[in-house]
């Protein structure tokens, strides 16, 4: 075998390797949404007076859960611009259709010149779910929820 020919195998072995080798990544990977239920995208912002809430975390509770549910809760973070993308299996993958219940924490740091921020920026006005303030419908289909304006 010539020199050329053996280099032009070794390439074509190589190219059918690395098909394989994405076919049964790909094959192999699977949602993490064992539940059956569909998820929808949900975004929204969430605002405190005229700046937002950047790093406020989100918790969606669906209003009828039944007692004992192991269904995880909708959740997200605030970024920095105010906005936020709901997850509930993985990374901005959505929220079943449904009422709920939206807790908001909003938790303090460290600030540069060494004093600290309360524990929640809130005070757990927002963090009662016997007592919610805040309250969201997810429909099916895309999402994109009024803007929380929070006091």
């Amino acid at each position: 075998m010539t020199r050329l020919a053996n280099r032009t195998l070794w390439r074509a072995f190589a190219a059918l390797f690395a098909a394989l080798a994405l076919a049964a990544t790909l094959g192999c990977t699977t949602s993490a949404n064992t539940s059956g239920k569909s998820l929808y995208a949900v975004k929204g912002k969430v605002m405190v007076g005229d700046r937002p809430a950047a790093g406020a975390e989100l918790v969606f509770v669906p209003a009828n859960e039944p007692a004992g549910s192991t269904d995880p809760r909708p959740r997200a973070t605030v970024e920095e611009d105010g906005t936020f993308a709901l997850s509930t299996y993985g990374d901005k993958d959505g929220a079943p259709a449904g009422e709920y219940v939206v807790l908001v924490r909003w938790p303090g740091k460290v600030l540069p010149d060494g004093r600290e921020e309360p524990e929640d920026k809130l005070y757990g006005r927002y963090y009662d779910a016997s007592r919610p303030l805040l309250k969201a419908k997810v429909q099916a289909g895309p999402n994109d929820l009024p803007t929380f304006q929070l006091k």
